[in-house]
Formats: C-alpha cells, structure tokens, sequence
C-alpha cells in the first residue's frame, strides 16, 4: 500500500501539467498562418523589390526555359523588372535575352545586328495596358495582383512547415478573370479567357513565417484536361533596395526600325493587360 501513495501523487502532477498545457497547445494547433495577400501587400514599397528565379516548360516547346531576375515595387505594386531568359541546359550568352521593362515599354536584346551604339530594342504599348511583371514571368497567375492571390487562395488552408507554411489548390480562368478581369483578357496563346473559362491552374505555394511567397508551382489544365504548362518559380531577398533604371535613349531602337526582328522577342510572351 505504500508504494501507490507516489503514484498518486505523480499521476496528480502529470495530469496537471498536462491540463496547463493544453490550452498553449490547442492555441498554436489553431493559429491561423499569415495572410500571403496582405504579406505582398506590404512589400508595395519605394525602391524596394525581391529577386526570382523560374524554370517553365511550354505546351510545344522542345525544352524547358530558365528565368532569373529582379523586380522594383512602389506604393501600387511592380514598376519596372530586369531579367535574363535561356534555354535550360545553354550557357552560351549569344543565346540569351535580357530584357528590361518599366514605364510602358520592353527592352530587349537580340541577336540581330543594330547600328552603332545601339543596344536595345524597345516595344513600346499604351499606357497602362502592360504591367512590368507580366514580362517578368511565364505564371499564368499574377501573385503581384492581390486581387488574383486573393480568388487563388481562397480556401486554402496554410499548413505549418520547416520554416513557413505551405498551401495548396487550384482556380479557373474564369475565376480569375472575374476577379481580375483586365489581366487575364489575354492568355499566354493570345486567345480569349472566356473561350478557356474551364481550364483550371493547380497550384502549391510556400511562404516564410511572415507570409511573403518563397515559391510558387503551378500547372495548368485545359477545359478537357490536358497539360498546358508548368512552371517553378522562386522568389528571395524580398524588401531588399530595388532600383532598375532603364536603357537611354541613346542606346534604343525602335523594333519597327529593326526589319529582321521579330514582332516578338524569343523567350517573352504577353500574359495578360490592364492595371488595377
């Protein structure tokens, strides 16, 4: 009989401690993870920008493309993006494009001869029909537009991960252009969302413990079901000093004083249009 008084005892303390910690517990098991809406939102500053890598494969294309650059913010989101684009597995640099875009315009460079002291080519669109960073990426979502984060999210439910958290989903076309309908006027073929209102983007998404996006993968799925694309994109550095200045003029052609370039640079495509 002695020995049960210890037990007693010991089994009154670790169900006490137990009953303490539960409700620490059940708090953090119900902490809901960082709003990645408003974490973008916050980056909207001045001078200040993140840095991106992406790998993508293309419905026809023979190999995947690699992506990697930065972009600059202001109050209002992206205004102006640098970037380089090859083909995966080609380090030669004759084979590459860089491209700068801000203030309504697309830099490039070419493999096309130009006169003398001239160093880019230059696509220029009406104002406010193109966003710098629809240039930026092959993503058929626009993670800098909190309206098409927000309709991507919805419903997702972020999950505690090393290091941040991790959410996962899909959305149609029709559901983001009806949440941003400027920017998906124009899919990455040029052909009319409402006619591919049913393809759907699955997609997983990871941020830092504050919410701001490290990754986002996604593959998009035609009306009937079958692959279109997929695309790998990363982002670091967010919040870091961002200024982009664009080419001078001295150093720009027009593209349609250049015969032999195409209407349009290889490695780029046109997303989408419009500004919120």
């Amino acid at each position: 009989m002695r020995m049960k008084t210890p037990m007693r005892r010991w089994i009154v303390v670790a169900a006490a401690a137990l009953f303490a910690l539960a409700p620490n517990a059940a708090a953090a098991a119900q902490s809901a993870a960082p709003d990645p809406v408003q974490a973008m939102k916050r980056q909207f500053r001045a001078e200040r920008g993140v840095d991106f890598t992406e790998v993508a494969r293309l419905l026809g294309a023979e190999t995947r493309s690699r992506r990697q650059g930065g972009i600059a913010f202001g109050p209002g989101g992206p205004v102006a993006t640098y970037l380089s684009v090859r083909d995966v597995g080609v380090s030669a640099p004759e084979d590459e494009t860089r491209a700068v875009a801000g203030g309504d315009a697309l830099y490039t460079t070419t493999d096309v001869a130009l006169p003398k002291d001239k160093n880019w080519v230059v696509y220029r669109y009406p104002e406010g029909q193109v966003r710098p960073e629809f240039w930026t990426t092959q993503q058929t979502i626009d993670v800098f537009d909190p309206a098409s984060l927000k309709v991507t999210l919805k419903g997702a439910k972020g999950k505690a991960v090393s290091g941040g958290y991790y959410f996962r989903g899909d959305v149609t076309y029709a559901e983001l252009s009806k949440a941003a309908g400027g920017t998906y006027a124009i899919d990455v073929n040029g052909v009319n969302s409402k006619a591919k209102a049913k393809a759907k983007v699955a997609w997983k998404l990871w941020t830092d413990s504050s919410g701001r996006i490290q990754r986002f993968m996604t593959t998009d799925i035609s009306a009937k079901g079958a692959w279109l694309k997929s695309v790998d994109t990363r982002f670091s550095e967010w919040g870091r000093l961002q200024t982009i200045p664009l080419p001078s003029a001295e150093e720009v052609i027009d593209h349609d004083e250049v015969g032999k370039v195409p209407s349009f640079p290889k490695g780029l495509s046109l997303r989408g249009k419009g500004r919120h």
